[in-house]
């Protein structure tokens, strides 16, 4: 278990400390090319293998073809709010509806008026983006969500 350990924390710091999302798929919605692209890169720095999404029309089709590990979605989007899109997902009737999800958002107003729809969202995030704030954020929900997926021993 020490040289499990020790590998990972030495994988971790050859990325300054950068969480590893290696196995992971995160699908990232977002509006805005610029938003969407920085989001791209910055995960898949930490391994993740991403999924970019500029609108929720798109999203539905990615999810059509595999359900990721985790959905990043832009609260404000054009069609359809983030919120919307993601009361959608928690109705559907397979694994989708389990997916954890968080919200960035360049509108903290917007978001914390809309609180009660909001619970959707596993976590939020105001834009421009705190990334190790972000990705300790998202380490801590991939793990989470990996050990409630995990088979329970009798």
């Amino acid at each position: 278990m020490a040289l499990v350990l020790g590998l990972h924390m030495a994988s971790r710091l050859d990325r300054f400390g950068y969480p590893d999302f290696r196995g992971n798929t995160i699908l990232v919605v977002d509006d805005h090319r610029d938003s969407l692209e920085y989001m791209k890169q910055l995960l898949e720095f930490c391994n993740a293998i991403v999924v970019p999404a500029w609108s929720t029309a798109h999203a539905r089709t990615a999810l059509d073809r595999g359900v990721p590990s985790l959905i990043v979605c832009d609260f404000q989007l054009p069609r359809e709010t983030g919120v919307d899109f993601v009361r959608w997902l928690r109705t559907l009737p397979d694994a989708r509806a389990r997916i954890p999800a968080v919200a960035v958002t360049a509108f903290p107003e917007d978001f914390i008026q809309q609180q009660d729809e909001s619970l959707a969202f596993d976590a939020y995030f105001v834009k421009p983006i705190e990334a190790p704030r972000f990705l300790r954020t998202l380490e801590t929900i991939l793990s989470r969500s990996a050990a409630s997926n995990r088979p329970h021993s009798p």
